[in-house]
């Protein structure tokens, strides 16, 4: 990988606009290290070139990401690039304001091309991650409160379907485990998408439900019912910290770095916060008889259309491939595949519950 060069000048911008951020902003240390890391790769794009002529670069920051690869030949996923332009977005305009003479090639036309759209390939496969793989994590033993935590949150997630920034910013008092009610409503202060509010439900799965029952007894004893469910602990004692009150802006990301963290020492595969929610979306998706059944499915997991529930529950590349043999009318015969008869008989059935929803989609795509 080529190593790119970085202007002394505009590192002195970044190093002044973190200095800012830091003091004026408030931002905590942990936000600033994940900015400063954000900004080295603007950094690296502009080179040597200095920032005010970003406009004029002969490749944008976009598809400077696109076509990035780390030492080991990986590319950003798309949701960090996100992170990344957003990053840069806010330093462009922050040089704006405060450095108008310098800057005034920077126009607000310009910082309006910082963004970057989340693409789902159709054909690509979906992670999720299987109900035996959720069960190994629950019985994976824990040895401080900070593992303890975050096994009960990735089971929460697969039993709620919750997006990560909604559960992260979850107070106890919206979660009832009598009634499997988790209220998600920004009136809570909960960052549901697109501030949405629904009553969504939690599987009731006895062995994971109960991990999840006996954190949420655990967070009781100590928190008020406004404290947070995915509890604040503080790094000194590893006790829950009582004098956190807010949820920062960065999270989910702890929520993210404690879960990898102790798969990893487990020598477990490591699944994404969306995986779980899509495994959330497999599970019911699998017991769907009809309609009615999706709809709920839908409802459970806050989307605006069964066309979303759907492609959630996407199953794997594999499983497509039968479904799409058996949809063409293609013989599939015992001595070209091992597919069991409890497999096939799922697939006539979503077969026959997709062709129940054919007219349905018409329908919603005509209105």
């Amino acid at each position: 990988m080529e190593v790119a060069m970085i202007n002394r000048q505009n590192k002195k911008f970044v190093d002044e606009y973190l200095q800012y951020r830091e003091r004026h902003d408030n931002l905590d240390h942990k936000s600033i290290r994940l900015e400063r890391s954000l900004s080295i790769h603007y950094l690296t794009w502009a080179d040597l070139q200095p920032f005010k002529n970003a406009p004029k670069f002969d490749i944008t920051l976009k598809e400077y990401l696109k076509d990035y690869r780390d030492a080991t030949g990986k590319p950003i996923s798309q949701h960090y690039q996100r992170k990344i332009i957003g990053s840069a977005k806010s330093f462009f305009t922050w040089l704006t304001i405060h450095k108008p003479k310098g800057f005034r090639s920077i126009t607000p036309g310009w910082l309006s091309t910082l963004k970057i759209r989340i693409i789902q390939d159709e054909f690509d496969d979906t992670d999720t991650i299987l109900l035996e793989e959720v069960l190994q994590i629950a019985r994976t033993p824990v040895s401080n409160v900070v593992q303890e935590r975050v096994r009960a949150g990735a089971v929460f997630l697969y039993l709620s379907g919750m997006r990560i920034s909604a559960f992260v910013s979850m107070p106890l008092k919206a979660v009832n485990l009598i009634s499997l009610e988790v209220r998600q409503t920004p009136k809570l202060g909960i960052r549901t998408k697109n501030k949405k509010s629904a009553t969504t439900f939690i599987l009731e799965l006895q062995e994971l439900f109960g991990i999840v029952k006996a954190w949420d007894a655990k967070v009781r004893k100590v928190l008020s019912p406004e404290g947070f469910w995915f509890a604040p602990i503080a790094p000194q004692t590893g006790e829950f910290d009582l004098e956190v009150t807010e949820v920062g802006e960065h999270r989910s990301t702890r929520f993210r770095k404690d879960l990898n963290e102790w798969l990893s020492k487990h020598s477990i595969e490591y699944h994404t916060p969306h995986d779980f929610r899509r495994g959330h979306a497999n599970f019911l998706f699998d017991k769907a008889k009809d309609v009615n059944d999706m709809e709920a499915v839908r409802d459970n997991l806050m989307h605006e259309s069964l066309t979303t529930t759907e492609r959630y529950a996407r199953q794997r590349r594999d499983q497509r491939k039968n479904r799409i043999l058996k949809m063409s009318k293609q013989l599939v015969t015992e001595a070209n595949t091992d597919i069991s008869a409890d497999f096939l008989a799922k697939l006539e059935r979503m077969s026959l519950l997709m062709e129940k929803l054919e007219p349905k989609m018409l329908e919603m795509v005509r209105s």
